[in-house]
């Protein structure tokens, strides 16, 4: 399985400390040069430790023209740009991908996405964690904003309400 992710799932999972959910439920995982660096600038959690953990690889991105395009065609950030073109040279299985433009944008290019709700959801499933409900309120806590819709779906989902 051969998985790429962008900045954002890799970040929040750090901020709740559950970064190591990744190598759990993927191996390895490829990030493009864009995302490592954004991993490195500002208050990112995860910049502390991702240049040392080994089930990360970074990785070139060799058509510049496509990243090119995505960032002027569709106003993408670089890491979300490199993470979409990077997936497409390599036929990921999956993109770890949160911002909604840049979601979109894969969709059209039928990229098979998973953001960070669904990590946790995966997780619970295979028996990786308790409770979802207890990570989303860390994240909330720490930020992260997710919407009281996303919120309810997540918990039905993962069976901790019944649905509405």
């Amino acid at each position: 399985m051969i998985i790429v992710s962008d900045t954002t799932p890799i970040s929040e999972l750090a901020k709740v400390e559950h970064l190591d959910l990744l190598p759990k439920l993927f191996g390895k995982v490829l990030i493009p040069h864009g995302v490592f660096n954004e991993l490195q600038v500002g208050q990112h959690p995860a910049a502390e430790f991702v240049q040392n953990l080994s089930w990360i690889e970074v990785v070139k991105v060799e058509n510049q023209l496509v990243v090119e395009e995505l960032q002027k065609s569709f106003n993408l950030h670089l890491g979300e740009s490199e993470a979409i073109a990077l997936a497409e040279e390599i036929g990921a299985s999956q993109l770890l991908i949160d911002e909604k433009a840049a979601r979109k944008v894969a969709m059209v290019r039928k990229l098979p996405l998973i953001g960070t709700v669904g990590i946790l959801l995966l997780a619970k499933r295979r028996g990786l964690l308790d409770s979802v409900k207890d990570i989303l309120d860390e994240m909330q806590v720490k930020g992260t904003r997710i919407s009281d819709r996303l919120y309810l779906q997540v918990l039905t989902l993962a069976e901790e309400i019944k649905g509405q």
